[in-house]
């Protein structure tokens, strides 16, 4: 289990959460490729996985965007190709954990 801030609050993070955030959080405005993100928070059997990854996703953007309604803020689709964190975006999520 792991934390996220976002504007000074904290937001828990399921393990599977806070594996998949870390991926684009340790290369912050570099995109980590789906196959990536996959492998290494469920495995190499599941890189194909992509419906799978995308609803974990959703959550970890309803837990940490601030942009209701909107387009994602700080998790960014780079459709066909895989997940990116913003690194300029504000207010971006922070880890612990």
């Amino acid at each position: 289990m792991g934390l996220a801030r976002r504007r000074g609050d904290v937001i828990p993070l399921t393990r599977t959460e806070w594996r998949l955030l870390r991926l684009p959080a340790e290369n912050a405005g570099k995109v980590t490729p789906t196959s990536k993100a996959l492998s290494t928070v469920w495995g190499p059997g599941h890189r194909g996985d992509v419906r799978y990854l995308r609803v974990w996703i959703s959550r970890l953007r309803r837990k940490l965007e601030t942009n209701e309604g909107g387009p994602p803020v700080a998790i960014k689709t780079m459709q066909g190709i895989g997940y990116m964190l913003d690194a300029e975006a504000t207010p971006g999520p922070s880890l612990s954990g």
